[in-house]
């Protein structure tokens, strides 16, 4: 038996700017993947792939509570780091241009925990400028809260327009 559950499937299947994806935290876990595959966006030019936690009043949580730093390894540059210590949601990295598009796998730690942080580890790959994209993250939400579920969402004006995102609970006997 695996130990990975899956416990929701959202798919992105129109032109939207964020996609909340509810009721997936609870109790049952501490520790949840999540994964977005065949994630493109409508243009020509990139946008920023980004997450924020919903609380368990079904609020989205946008304060400046989030902290993350990131790895960018690009095929065509040298390697540079992205970080914040206030940011208002935990930020990924670039998508390139339609239909490049991206995939990501991510782990979330204690989200239903109102006594601990929310931490959060996560791989992304994404088309770059004719080239790739692979990036290594971590990030943590640093209040003591429960969340039932989270928001994918773009600040670009550039909207999804197809993906699907997987929801896993990861028991650990």
């Amino acid at each position: 038996m695996s130990n990975l559950r899956l416990i929701n499937e959202t798919e992105i299947t129109s032109s939207v700017s964020s996609v909340n994806v509810t009721d997936v935290f609870s109790a049952d876990f501490d520790i949840y993947k999540f994964t977005i595959t065949g994630l493109e966006t409508t243009g020509t030019t990139q946008t920023r792939l980004n997450l924020r936690y919903i609380n368990s009043g079904g609020s989205v949580v946008s304060g400046s509570t989030y902290d993350y730093a990131t790895l960018r390894l690009n095929s065509g540059s040298s390697f540079t780091e992205a970080k914040s210590t206030t940011a208002t949601y935990q930020q990924y990295s670039q998508i390139d241009q339609n239909p490049e598009g991206a995939g990501f796998v991510g782990y979330v730690f204690n989200p239903n925990n109102s006594s601990s942080y929310t931490f959060q580890v996560w791989q992304m790959m994404s088309a770059n400028g004719g080239g790739s994209l692979s990036l290594k993250g971590i990030g943590v939400e640093h209040t003591t809260a429960s969340y039932t579920g989270f928001q994918i969402l773009e600040v670009s004006s550039r909207p999804f327009n197809n993906g699907t995102i997987k929801t896993y609970g990861l028991a650990v006997n």
